[in-house]
């Protein structure tokens, strides 16, 4: 009698899960896999134009099975979500955005404020927190979606892994997910950025490369910096974990690459004082990767002074970086007033309402120690012979 209720439950639980498996799967026959957003305003104005990328599958593909494709579905409503559900004038299926990988809004929205964006994408069910965010520097975010990529057949994946190679090997600009532009919006001392895209000429074509970081106050998009800039912006976030630093020895030469192994960026409140300073502290372990100089720096001393002179222009690049924020955006990007927070909530209690005002005259020192742990396998500079 056991052993028969045993066998019962258990082809109980086994047409359960073969029903639920069918169930699926006519399911998401009835479904169009939204795999990006492209957030614009509307053509009169007002409103919103948005442009989805959908998957779908071309009749080729040989041996392997169809191939994998994508097309565009354009929508206009009163509210996003007017115009996500009207989609379904134009398409027979409903729109899933449970593998939605993403979002891109345009220049002229951000300037107006990402916040209505963002409200949809964190009250609707199917759209993930991983997403990631982008702003278009083009006149429309439209234009940056319908770039065809290299190697990817559907554009919103090729960004997506476009965006989180950057932080492995070029740390040329943030790496934002929908969470953490929750987070850097809704915390304290800190202000919101996201990486840009923009449109570049790749020989006869036109492709979409990553553009530097938007910068924002509040919701509202302020400008941007370029990627020289957004790489020592990065630095001051310690969330460099790979890239290139290229410095110069003389004034004509090409240049020296170094290659970041390791970097650690420590920020330090000083509040000791009548105001406020900040202390960064910088420490990076690097790599020869390229030496184009006429001078053989291949010695004890030419590697000492490889090193210092890579301290040095990271602490320039810096404090270039830090004043020209503080001057032209007034927005802590670097999150100099949530360290304050973390370190003294009281303290920053008392100064959170002047904070605009002293983060634009926040005195900052800033020092970095580089070290080259690897000088490859040439141990000479290259010689060429009269």
């Amino acid at each position: 009698m056991k052993r028969q209720r045993k066998v019962l439950i258990f082809l109980s639980i086994f047409i359960t899960i073969l029903m639920t498996g069918c169930a699926n799967y006519r399911e998401l026959e009835t479904l169009a896999v939204v795999t990006g957003t492209a957030f614009d305003k509307g053509s009169d104005g007002t409103g919103y134009h948005l442009t989805f990328e959908i998957l779908g599958q071309s009749g080729g593909g040989g041996a392997q099975g169809p191939a994998v494709k994508s097309q565009l579905i354009e929508s206009d409503g009163n509210t996003i979500f007017d115009a996500v559900r009207n989609a379904l004038k134009k398409s027979d299926k409903k729109l899933y955005y449970g593998d939605c990988k993403t979002v891109i809004i345009s220049n002229e929205l951000a300037r107006e404020g990402i916040a209505p964006v963002l409200d949809w994408l964190n009250r609707d069910s199917e759209p993930r927190i991983t997403i990631d965010l982008f702003i278009s520097k083009e006149k429309t975010a439209k234009e940056v979606i319908e770039q065809k990529s290299l190697n990817n057949p559907i554009t919103s994946y090729a960004l997506s892994n476009i965006d989180k190679n950057n932080p492995k090997f070029l740390s040329k600009t943030a790496y934002v997910q929908l969470y953490q532009a929750n987070n850097m919006l809704g915390g304290e001392g800190t202000s919101l950025i996201l990486p840009a895209l923009d449109i570049a000429n790749n020989q006869n074509d036109k492709i979409t490369e990553l553009g530097g970081t938007a910068v924002f106050k509040k919701d509202k998009l302020l400008g941007y910096l370029g990627s020289d800039e957004s790489k020592y912006l990065v630095f001051i976030k310690n969330q460099v974990t790979s890239g290139l630093l290229i410095i110069n020895m003389e004034s004509a030469s090409p240049g020296i690459s170094l290659e970041i192994i390791d970097s650690k960026t420590k920020v330090t409140p000083i509040l000791t004082g009548k105001l406020p300073e900040m202390k960064i502290e910088i420490k990076m372990q690097v790599a020869l990767g390229e030496m184009q100089t006429s001078a053989d720096l291949n010695t004890e001393s030419g590697i000492k002074k490889i090193e210092e002179k890579a301290s040095a222009t990271i602490e320039a690049n810096i404090k270039q970086l830090i004043t020209k924020v503080q001057r032209e955006y007034d927005s802590d990007i670097f999150g100099f007033g949530s360290a304050i927070y973390k370190n003294n909530p009281d303290y920053w209690k008392k100064i959170k309402p002047q904070w605009d005002s002293l983060f634009q005259s926040l005195h900052i020192d800033v020092s970095a120690e580089v070290e080259i742990i690897n000088t490859g396998l040439s141990k000479s500079k290259v010689k060429v012979g009269g």
